[in-house]
């Protein structure tokens, strides 16, 4: 019985942790208006030269109409070119355009800042 209450304890604060870190994520990301999932996607498209949507879909574990949604966003926001394959009309590539590109920069910008902090954290806590 103890062990299971410390085991909850110690789940518990793992998802705190977790939670704290979403948080901590979606907040340092407000000043440049992207979520974590836009912000995702253009990590991703950063890696990924001119991928297609269902290959960006399966990396990041989203169904293909959330994805969808996403990438509309940013293409209306010219961070994302969206084009149509020149070989097979049902295939679409997204790439991250010029902005895309510096918004990437400014993103991992962030995310290093958040780091930063929860290692600051982490270190007081222990």
């Amino acid at each position: 019985m103890q062990d299971r209450k410390r085991n909850d304890r110690e789940t518990l604060t793992l998802l705190e942790l977790v939670l704290q870190l979403h948080g901590e994520f979606r907040k340092c990301l407000e000043p440049i208006g992207v979520t974590p999932l836009q912000a995702g996607v253009i990590f991703y498209l950063q890696q990924h030269m001119d991928a297609n949507m269902t290959d960006t879909a399966a990396a990041l574990s989203v169904r293909g109409p959330t994805l969808s949604e996403v990438v509309k966003a940013l293409v209306r926001n010219r961070w994302v070119i969206k084009r149509r394959s020149v070989t097979d009309s049902r295939v679409v590539h997204v790439r991250l355009s010029q902005r895309g590109k510096a918004l990437a920069v400014k993103i991992e910008q962030q995310v290093r800042e958040v780091k930063s902090d929860l290692t600051l954290l982490k270190e007081a806590s222990s």
